[in-house]
């Protein structure tokens, strides 16, 4: 799977070429190129959309029992996406030491998720006791944000190697910390919305988030993703003018480097003279009616409240993931005025949730995750414990006196669950643009001068020559992008790679340069035909078998940004501030003199 923050696919559609069934009948023998493409284009075809469904469930207090009868109730209702909470206080009650039976239940369970094909997004907070100044209370921050890091890396270094029979990784992503704007909850110490306190958490989302990036580098792990900011609130952290939360949060700089998704929470609340309001319908989509309304605020017209800020800080072209949404319901009479809806309410809450993500009526909304699947009878009497789809008793209201195991509950679903159950969940997978194996014989589309690249043996080959050898996939053009190769060089001293935006003479074009042995020398980047960035590799890779290289090219808010990776590893990441290609099409290019080339694998994604 590519590591790229996904497109919304209102943006970009995914687009497939069928290739054509019939031969070439002729060829002009006095064109100027070569051209290895049909002249029937492959048609535009709609993919799926890489949205997904999931839920929350706490599985961190359970046992193999309870975890069973969790997992059975996932493979009942199809389940492949789940959000957990991991307490750093449970799991680390001394620096470096770790509780062997929590580890022991989690590697359970993320071996049976593993088993099913489930991702797991990780929610990992609230700091022991030993990190955060003597208090035992839930909630506190990190006094140094360095220990916080510390317990990221041995978690992801933990749990990253499981994988599916498919090698798709269960651990999906991280998401650093729980609800941070909600400061007199769970981010202890400051008011409510305090900009300091939103200050320390950006300074902790850097050095967490850089150390994930770093570990999941070197893991090959590129693929597990980091979400930030978390936030719950944006009713009332967001649409002030000045001084809010979230302006404190983007005041730290860079701070937007360091995480690949924008996360937030959603519930439903009382808004306005009309009672309770989804969060996500008329009339909380208009601009007079917005307090209570976070999924109108990502909404690009309503440019008045957060959208602006997301546009002014680049996160509007990062995927968003609302990874708590949801309401309680404890009977089928609803009483607002204490917090609860109906069930048919509720049952109503996830149906619209559920259209809004498949209509795409959120820009760049993604996942949405239900919360939850069961009640959580520990919580006692108030609303806080009838969030779930399935109630863990049958009393009607539902109420609880305490804790009951979910193995040996009298599991009673509400109706909510069976819209659950028959929802189009989403697989929550990229969509390639553009893949090409040449397994068919065929290399359609490609264009290239005469002599040069080829199709020999199921892949593209460009053999030695002495003029620069260019071969351009003539459609279509891509702005913001990500393209992998598998590449391979037979001879030394060669220096090959490819090229996105390519606009007919140069584009962003990434260089892997081999050695005297046929070994990795160094990854560059050329912008306007000059080195910018260059990345010593010290024979790391053996180019003699192919290597998958890979540029990431996507537009921010100061520039364009420019990654390049090989087998997973980032290697080059480069900030254009001149924009100098707007868009253009993919090309590959070996240098003159350089030995065979060989490309295999070419995917495409937006």
């Amino acid at each position: 799977m590519s590591t790229l923050i996904q497109a919304p696919a209102s943006m970009f559609r995914a687009i497939l070429f069928q290739r054509s069934q019939q031969a070439i009948q002729a060829i002009c023998l006095t064109v100027v190129t070569l051209s290895l493409m049909l002249s029937v284009p492959r048609h535009a075809q709609a993919q799926p959309e890489g949205y997904a469904i999931g839920i929350n469930d706490h599985v961190l207090y359970r046992n193999n029992a309870e975890l069973d009868t969790t997992l059975s109730v996932y493979d009942d209702s199809s389940t492949k996406f789940v959000r957990i909470n991991i307490d750093w206080r449970t799991m680390e009650p001394a620096k470096n030491t770790y509780n062997t039976q929590k580890t022991a239940a989690l590697d359970y369970y993320f071996q049976k998720c593993a088993d099913r094909g489930i991702r797991v997004l990780v929610s990992i907070a609230y700091a022991p006791a030993w990190a955060n100044g003597g208090h035992e209370q839930m909630g506190w921050p990190p006094i140094n944000p360095v220990d916080y890091a510390d317990f990221c890396q041995w978690f992801v270094e933990h749990f990253a190697h499981y994988q599916s029979a498919l090698g798709q990784r269960t651990l999906e992503a991280i998401e650093i910390w729980n609800e941070p704007d909600l400061c007199d909850m769970f981010f202890r110490g400051y008011d409510r919305y305090a900009p300091e306190a939103a200050t320390k958490y950006a300074q902790m989302v850097k050095v967490a988030g850089g150390r994930i990036q770093t570990v999941r580098n070197a893991l090959g792990a590129n693929d597990i993703l980091i979400l930030a900011p978390v936030i719950s609130d944006t009713h009332n952290v967001s649409w002030k003018t000045t001084g809010s939360w979230i302006d404190a949060f983007y005041a730290v700089q860079n701070v937007t480097d360091y995480y690949d998704v924008f996360s937030w929470h959603s519930y439903w609340m009382n808004a306005g003279s009309t009672g309770w309001l989804p969060p996500e319908l008329p009339p909380c989509f208009s601009t007079t009616n917005q307090q209570r309304s976070i999924m109108g605020k990502l909404t690009s017209p309503l440019t008045s409240e957060i959208w602006h800020r997301l546009v002014a800080n680049g996160d509007h072209l990062k995927p968003n993931w609302c990874t708590e949404i949801g309401g309680s319901a404890k009977s089928a009479t609803p009483d607002h005025a204490n917090r609860y809806l109906s069930f048919a309410e509720q049952q109503t809450h996830l149906t619209d949730i559920i259209n809004v993500l498949h209509n795409e009526s959120i820009t760049n909304l993604q996942r949405v995750y239900w919360y939850e699947i069961f009640d959580e009878p520990h919580l006692g009497s108030s609303s806080e414990s009838t969030y779930g789809m399935i109630a863990l008793n049958n009393s009607n209201p539902i109420t609880y006196t305490g804790t009951i195991p979910v193995n040996t509950a009298d599991r009673t679903p509400k109706p909510v669950y069976s819209t659950y159950v028959n929802a189009d969940k989403g697989t929550g997978t990229t969509t390639s643009a553009f893949f090409d194996d040449f397994n068919d014989g065929y290399a359609d589309g490609w264009t290239a001068m005469p002599g040069t690249w080829q199709l020999v043996n199921n892949a593209l080959v460009n053999p030695h020559n002495a003029n620069t050898a260019t071969c351009t996939l003539d459609f279509p053009y891509w702005t913001n992008s990500d393209t992998s190769l598998a590449i391979r060089f037979t001879d030394p001293w060669k220096k090959a790679g490819v090229i996105a935006r390519y606009d007919g003479s140069q584009g962003y074009y990434l260089r892997l340069a081999g050695n005297s042995i046929v070994k990795s020398h160094k990854l560059e980047l050329l912008v306007n035909q000059s080195v910018v960035v260059s990345s010593g590799l010290n024979d790391v890779y053996d180019l003699s078998n192919f290597q998958t290289l890979r540029i990431s090219v996507i537009d921010e808010v100061n520039g364009t940004r420019i990654k390049g990776f090989i087998n997973g590893n980032e290697h080059i990441n480069y900030l254009d501030t001149s924009m100098y290609y707007a868009s253009g099409q993919l090309a590959l290019r070996a240098e003159p003199w350089t030995g065979t080339v060989t490309v295999d694998d070419v995917t495409v994604t937006e």
